[in-house]
């Protein structure tokens, strides 16, 4: 009998230790890698600047196409940007244009 009490007064607090050491590691390691942890709030965070970047760049385009989409009117059209896309489709140059070749 008195072994089982002095196993009891040992195992017991040995077991209780024992899980709630377990269930302090567990969640550690949750708040430090889990679905909500800092490391997926550190990513996100990255994320969100990579993706706000990408927004004003895709703003600022937006507004240069829309400008250049309010050159042509409905019943106007701006006489630099006709003159430009008429020397694209036809291939033709000022004798005054400096033309410069890319090579691609």
């Amino acid at each position: 009998m008195v072994v089982k009490r002095r196993f009891r007064g040992i195992a017991m607090p040995f077991m209780l230790y024992l899980v709630s050491g377990v269930a302090a590691v567990y969640f550690i390691n949750e708040a430090g890698n889990g679905s909500r942890g800092i490391e997926t709030r550190n990513s996100l965070i990255t994320e969100i600047a990579r993706l706000s970047g990408d927004l004003s760049r895709l703003t600022s385009e937006r507004l240069a196409l829309e400008k250049r989409n309010a050159l042509i009117g409905l019943f106007t059209i701006d006489p630099d940007l006709l003159e430009e896309r008429s020397r694209i489709v036809l291939n033709r140059g000022n004798r005054n244009d400096v033309v410069v070749m890319a090579a691609d």
